[in-house]
């Protein structure tokens, strides 16, 4: 009986080496060179981000924390926020760890298209958890004032919501309103009262909304105190938007917020946020 022919080798095969020759590849987050065939990220850098993600967090404000602090709906910080707007909160992971930090430093002021892609993958993952995904029919990103568009490379917003609509497939409503007040950058303030003072009528509704009726997604790379998701609700909830999420990159730590580092937390309880 004749015996069978080796296979032949593929066409990655054959072109993954040269592919690493001519154009290597490097991590999105840490910049350590990675074979042309993985992820965009190294296996380092994607266990952090997975363990940032696996990590409990209240469903309505977004802060990690212990899950025995975690009620139903809500936690006891978020209880007495009465500026929380939102039906509830997605998000990755805490800004305070690497490399999620770097890598949303790199996409705001690097305005680099690779970055925003392997985050919007992470944002899309983290909406996929949600029991609300179903109920979004529009995704919102914070828009950005010409003249800070003109200051930054990108709008990082806008591109993150672009990638994650392509993942979730749920369509993008970028005139659903318009930033009309040009103001400092958040990160100039030291306050949450500062930060909700700076963004205080910053937005406004579009001629056209398209939002009426409709179930949006707030989406951001970054939230702080809430200051701009609840600005942007506000004008939202005007325009007649039925229902209100929000979906962000990261969620900072605020000096007073209720949350141990994230070594220090106990295993989260196995359910979907």
């Amino acid at each position: 009986m004749p015996s069978t022919p080796p296979a032949l080798p593929s066409m990655g095969t054959l072109l993954g080496p040269l592919l690493d020759t001519l154009l290597p590849q490097t991590c999105v987050a840490c910049n350590e060179w990675i074979p042309a065939d993985q992820a965009p990220a190294c296996p380092t850098c994607l266990a952090s981000l997975e363990a940032a993600a696996a990590l409990p967090y209240c469903p309505f404000c977004g802060r990690t924390m212990s899950p025995f602090s975690i009620h139903e709906k809500n936690c006891a910080r978020c209880k007495h926020e009465h500026f929380w707007n939102v039906a509830g909160v997605a998000r990755v992971g805490n800004y305070s760890e690497e490399p999620l930090r770097h890598l949303l430093v790199d996409l705001k002021f690097g305005g680099r298209e690779r970055q925003a892609n392997f985050l919007g993958k992470l944002l899309a993952a983290a909406l996929r958890k949600q029991t609300w995904l179903d109920e979004i029919e529009a995704l919102v990103p914070v828009p950005m004032h010409l003249r800070r568009r003109l200051q930054r490379p990108c709008d990082h917003a806008r591109m993150l919501a672009e990638a994650v609509s392509r993942r979730v497939r749920i369509p993008i409503r970028h005139a659903a309103i318009r930033r009309m007040k040009y103001s400092i950058s958040q990160t100039r303030t030291s306050s949450p009262t500062q930060r909700f003072k700076n963004v205080n009528g910053a937005f406004g509704p579009a001629r056209r909304p398209e939002v009426a009726g409709q179930t949006v997604c707030i989406i951001d790379n970054l939230l702080v105190t809430g200051a701009t998701i609840h600005e942007v609700s506000k004008v939202l909830r005007k325009a007649g938007a039925k229902r209100i999420y929000a979906a962000v990159v990261a969620r900072a730590t605020m000096p007073s917020d209720p949350q141990a580092r994230p070594e220090a937390l106990p295993p989260a309880p196995d359910q979907t946020h």
